[in-house]
């Protein structure tokens, strides 16, 4: 049985990986990534901002990861977020004016052994794995605490209207606790990084462009990965990845040298 989101977070643990990490050390780790993703050039502009007041809209227990997406095909952005508590995936479609439609719920799990199984999705991105026009979703799964079963990356293809067929799965490392999108063999299907905590590495899945994927490749990074990025780092025109590692208080950035 799974610890709650709640409970990791009051005990000092910064989400289900096996470490404990200060959060200065986190906050140093993704405040690197962001540099390395945005770079350090600014665009001359307003020199203030403003919001108007925040609007709320429900989704599944313990949500952790939103990722954006025209899941509909009406040309307006919608929401797809990773309920850590639940195993689903709440999407919610956007109205163009800002607000969203109630959520729908897709479940991440797939068969697996043994079961009954819990997946915890930790992430959420989302991409076009067949090739078909049509978005899908990729969920990085952190699986049972303590003993990896469930650890995996889950699929969901997109029917179009908003709708999602059974997820697919593929089985990884402990702790699989963030996932990101790039072509990084340009072949031209879109292929998934997917950063795991236990393991002190990142592995690439590359898609098949059927909505299927090869076996994971793995590469090391630094202590505890928990967050992965997708880049053009050297101008090269190749998808490179940046890892933030908060057991090691660094950012592991890997160039693409793909023939």
């Amino acid at each position: 049985m799974r610890p709650t989101l709640e409970k990791r977070v009051a005990d000092g643990q910064c989400g289900p990986w096996a470490f404990r990490a200060s959060r200065s050390s986190f906050a140093v780790a993704v405040a690197l990534l962001a540099v390395l993703v945005l770079g350090s050039s600014t665009t001359v502009g307003a020199q203030t901002v403003s919001f108007i007041a925040p609007r709320d809209f429900g989704v599944g227990p313990s949500p952790v990861s939103v990722a954006m997406g025209d899941f509909n095909g009406d040309g307006v952005q919608d929401l797809a977020v990773a309920d850590y508590d639940s195993d689903r995936v709440s999407v919610l479609m956007g109205n163009g004016d800002g607000s969203f439609q109630a959520s729908h719920d897709f479940g991440v799990w797939f068969p697996i052994n043994p079961a009954p199984v819990t997946f915890s999705p930790h992430s959420v991105a989302v991409g076009d794995f067949n090739g078909d026009g049509v978005q899908d979703l990729a969920v990085a799964n952190v699986g049972e605490f303590g003993d990896c079963v469930g650890s995996s990356v889950s699929v969901l293809l997109g029917y179009g209207g908003g709708r999602f067929q059974p997820a697919q799965g593929f089985g990884l490392d402990c702790y699989r606790i963030s996932v990101a999108v790039g072509d990084f063999n340009g072949d031209g299907a879109e292929d998934l990084a997917v950063a795991s905590s236990s393991a002190g590495t990142v592995s690439v899945l590359l898609g098949n462009g059927d909505g299927s994927f090869q076996a994971a490749q793995n590469f090391g990074v630094g202590g505890s990965p928990v967050s992965v990025a997708v880049g053009d780092f050297n101008g090269d025109g190749k998808f490179d990845l940046a890892v933030a590692n908060p057991g090691s208080n660094n950012v592991s950035v890997l160039i693409n040298n793909t023939p």
